[in-house]
This record gives C-alpha cells, structure tokens and sequence, in this order.
C-alpha cells in the first residue's frame, strides 16, 4: 500500500508516520508541504519524495492512501481533489472552516464512494469502551469532559503560528480538541438532538484572535453535557489536566489521568480498571484500523459526514458564546489587585 502525506509541518504528523511506518506492505511514497523545505527535509529521512502541493505529489507517486494534515483553510481543497481521484484518504479534524465546508465534501465522498476517515479517536478509547460494555443501553444523563493541553507556546514552536488566526484555523481549543467531545456527546445521546445551551470564550494568553480557553453546555433532551477546553496547564505535549465524567441510569464513570478508569454503581459498588483516556496513545490504533478496513472494504469507524455533524455543533457554539478570541481575559489585573491587598 503507498501513502502519502499532505501538509506535514503540522504537529500531529508524527502521531500517524510513526506507527504506519511499523505496518507490513505499507510504504511512505511521499509527503508535500507548503514549506518545501519542511517537506524536503522529511522525504529525506525517509527515503521517499517531496512535493509543495498534492497534485503533483500524487500524479508522482500514485497513492493508495493519503493522509491530509495542514492547515484547517486548505483541508477541504484537498479533499475534494483526492475525492475527484478517487484516492482514499483520512483529513484531520476539523477537515475545513465551518459545517457549509465539511458538509459540501462530505457529500462528495458519499456519492462518489470514497473511504474518508477522520479520526475522532476518543471513540475508540477506553473509557468510551467501559461505558458501552458496561452501561449499554442506559440511558446517559450527564457526560463531562474536561480537557486542558498545554501553552499555545506549543504551536509556535511547532512552527504552526496560524493556528492563532481564525481565517487558517477556524478557531481555538475548541476547534481543535473540543470537537472529539462535542462529538462523544453526539454519540452518549443521539447525533439529531444535541443543541448548545451556552458557550463562553477567553483569549487569556493574548496570541492572535481565537480562544485558549472554552466552556460549552449541552443538550439532548433530558441530558446535559459540558466540554471544557484550553491552552492553560504548564506541560509539554501530551500530558494533560483532564477530567471526564459519564452517568447513566444506573452507573458512573470517571477519568482523572492516562491509563485508569473508575466505574461505580447505585449500590454504591467501585472498581477501577485499565483503560486508554487520552488521545494520543490511541494513534497507532486508528492508524491500523485505517489500514484494516481499507483492505477489507469496510467504512471508517468516523467518517466526514460524521465530521459535519460535530462541526455543525461548533459552528453553533461559536455563534452562541461570541466569535472566538473577541472576549479576552486580563488575568494581570486581578493578581495585581490581589498583591497589593497582601503588602497591606
């Protein structure tokens, strides 16, 4: 199978190569970038070519599969070309700016057939897999998700600065990790009902015009949700402040960290048991799943249809709380406040 890779300057790159690169019968063709030297220096290490667009990458090496990263603006020109080629493909989240875009190429897709996954992988995760093997079909009446990444100092390291522009990214920590919970909420209840009751957004670090920090209630008839995501917590990539909450009718569930899940019942009945809770261990399993049900002729476990649906659910919450990063925190203010009071 050769794969290609669009858009590699983007830092989930290693997350999907590393684990491919494991596979049998898989091969890296080539990868393409914006940033030719970006590009070049990666096609170097791996022995494969480099392009600046896909196009000519793929007229070059003829993929079976491609994997699209890059830019949130650029994601659905890509996919659209790769749909017209007939090239099977996965797109990062959120795979465009706004649900009209997300949902005009997932409609292409559809008609013409075309295997796009997208990887909404807290699907798959542990904790998502405790609740439907032990509270399936109970009926869910709350899910908190608590998810705090590290400093946006990240991205700029990364050399990702346009995740701070709200043209290039369509947003902040919302757009990039609270659509695996808006969509987690979406599947706790149903996909058709699920409303924004409120929203609300801060730019507490002051980098660019999106938000760092996100607060959204939700709604499914008698059920509540509530994301919460942001840029906050002092820690390199990969170690996150995160909570996540699920009760059903007769059952709770609870993440605090990597690796445990607490699972307690109304005769008041605990027990803690081993499971996947965040994202980025969950990687080489989506990459093989890909690879699988390519070769067997299955659908995607989340595909773009599945995508616009979440987007859809954004596109509300940003329209409900304010366009992201136009309410600014000033948390200077306070702590100046606060020091003065303790010199009296």
């Amino acid at each position: 199978m050769k794969v290609v890779f669009a858009g590699v300057s983007h830092w989930h790159t290693p997350l999907y190569l590393e684990p491919l690169l494991r596979l049998e019968s898989v091969q890296l063709s080539g990868v393409c970038d914006p940033d030719a030297q970006v590009a070049a220096s990666l096609a170097n290490r791996y022995g494969c070519i480099s392009e600046t667009s896909l196009e000519r990458l793929c007229a070059s090496a003829r993929p079976d599969l491609a994997f699209v990263l890059g830019k949130h603006s650029a994601m659905a020109e890509s996919a659209s070309y790769l749909i017209g080629e007939r090239i099977p493909f996965v797109i990062e989240k959120p795979a465009g700016i706004g649900a009209g875009e997300v949902e005009g190429i997932a409609r292409e897709a559809e008609k013409a057939g075309v295997f796009a996954a997208v990887p909404l992988v807290f699907r798959s995760s542990g904790f998502m897999q405790a609740v439907r093997e032990t509270a399936g079909g109970e009926k869910v009446l709350y899910a908190g998700f608590k998810f705090i990444a590290g400093l946006t100092s990240r991205y700029r390291e990364a050399g990702c600065e346009w995740m701070f522009d709200r043209q290039e990214a369509g947003g902040g920590s919302l757009t990039n990790l609270g659509v695996h919970f808006l969509d987690l909420m979406q599947v706790l209840t149903s996909v058709d009902d699920t409303s924004v009751s409120s929203a609300e957004f801060m730019n507490f670090s002051g980098e660019g015009n999106v938000e760092d920090f996100a607060a959204v209630t939700l709604r499914n008839g008698g059920a509540l949700g509530h994301v919460e995501t942001g840029y906050l917590y002092p820690a390199p990539t990969g170690i996150f402040d995160m909570h996540f909450s699920v009760r059903t009718e007769n059952h709770y569930f609870t993440a605090t960290g990597p690796g445990a899940i607490d699972i307690c019942d109304l005769a008041g009945n605990r027990r803690r048991i081993a499971g996947t809770t965040t994202n980025i261990e969950i990687y080489p399993q989506f990459v093989r799943d890909v690879v699988r049900r390519l070769r067997e002729g299955l659908p995607p476990v989340a595909d773009l249809s599945d995508m616009a649906k979440v987007v859809r659910l954004l596109d509300s919450a940003y329209a409900t709380g304010g366009k992201s990063g136009e309410k600014r925190g000033t948390p200077d203010e306070p702590l100046a406040m606060l020091e003065e009071t303790a010199g009296k």
